[in-house]
């Protein structure tokens, strides 16, 4: 990897005024001769992908390129929800160092031939993906590419009411696309939650796929009224605070994954959430607020800079569409604090449908990649 890593990012009237926007802020600065390029757009800018990807590749020179829609895009201190925008990253790796693969959308597609090949040449360690919400059953190679390699992946779903369309060298949807990186390729990941936790954790004793009938041998209705009762009279069910979380087996850092919760049924005293959920696993009941957020926002930050080797040259941030100005106020606060804790270095990413760290699917968190 040579050359530094640059970022842009836009907003404008349409497409043609923010792509030419993003062209003259990168090749203001010298561009690595080889590049992998990330490109994100706002919702209002979905339809038009295509259209900036080309324009984008003319004016830059830069062959290879991934990305997604979201309803929200990101840059250095720079958020964007509801206008036309998009934002960029250009990344100086080889073409070697990397494999862009078009939409997995079965498990079978992870045994195609060229991306064995690529997986043979890269033994990567490390990847990005993008996924179409509106395909949830190829969602599932997820867990197959990540144990090819033992490969960490990071990334998320596209989101917005305009389609899904991804970006894997061409304008392309459906299934789960991405980048496969070198071995050699060195990043810090950190993911952080919208959620804190109201109660202690606790055991499904009934319960499958969404509905959970007892916790601890108790009604599931009584248990989560009573948390919600301890954790203030003015909060209620119907607030949309308050979700379920899902313990990650073995995790020594207490790590869960947040589902919503659906609905309640008073007369049997269960719960629905939107996940799936069977008798031993373990749940407990969680909030989300904005003031836990940015503090769990900092640890993550504070945590992955003192695994940092030295100041980082690029980052990849992927959060949830409930995160930014639903969370912290204002449009830009989330990527404001980033900014303040690393510093003002090239950055891109996207709000998405859903988050994606190592091999699992999250919701409400935010995932932070850092190259080094």
């Amino acid at each position: 990897m040579t050359g530094e890593f640059c970022a842009a990012h836009a907003s404008g009237e349409n497409w043609a005024a923010v792509a030419s926007e993003l062209a003259d802020q990168l090749q203001s600065t010298p561009l690595p001769e080889q590049a992998l390029a990330f490109l994100y757009v706002t919702e209002a800018l979905s339809d038009d992908l295509g259209s900036i990807l080309t324009f984008l590749r003319s004016r830059l020179s830069i062959e290879h390129w991934t990305g997604t829609a979201g309803i929200g895009v990101c840059g250095s201190g720079r958020a964007y929800f509801g206008v036309p925008a998009a934002s960029v990253l250009i990344a100086p790796f080889a073409s070697d160092d990397f494999h862009v693969f078009e939409p997995l959308k079965t498990d079978a597609d992870v045994d195609a031939p060229e991306l064995q090949q690529a997986i043979d040449r890269l033994q990567p360690i490390f990847g990005l993906v993008h996924g179409d919400p509106g395909a949830p059953q190829s969602l599932s190679t997820l867990g197959e590419l990540a144990r090819v390699g033992s490969t960490y992946l990071v990334g998320g779903i596209a989101s917005g009411e305009r389609g899904a369309p991804q970006i894997a060298d061409r304008v392309v949807d459906g299934g789960l696309s991405g980048v496969l990186f070198d071995a050699k390729t060195a990043v810090q990941v950190g993911i952080t939650q919208a959620c804190t936790p109201v109660g202690p954790v606790h055991r499904v004793t009934e319960g499958r796929e969404g509905i959970v009938s007892t916790l601890d041998d108790r009604p599931a209705l009584e248990v989560l009224k009573e948390e919600l009762n301890s954790d203030g009279s003015e909060n209620s069910i119907a607030s949309g605070r308050y979700h379920v979380a899902l313990m990650i087996p073995g995790s020594d850092t207490g790590d869960f994954v947040v589902r919503n919760l659906l609905g309640v049924d008073p007369h049997n005293h269960m719960i629905a959430i939107s996940g799936d959920v069977q008798a031993g696993d373990a749940v407990r009941f969680v909030r989300r607020d904005g003031a836990a957020a940015e503090e769990d926002l900092r640890r993550m930050l504070n945590d992955v800079q003192k695994r940092l080797p030295g100041k980082p040259r690029g980052a990849l941030y992927c959060s949830c569409v409930a995160r930014g100005p639903h969370l912290f106020g204002t449009e830009s606060r989330e990527m404001m604090i980033i900014r303040d804790e690393l510093g003002d270095l090239p950055l891109t990413g996207f709000y998405g449908n859903g988050e994606v760290c190592n091999d699992r699917f999250y919701g409400y968190t935010g995932v932070l990649t850092l190259f080094v």
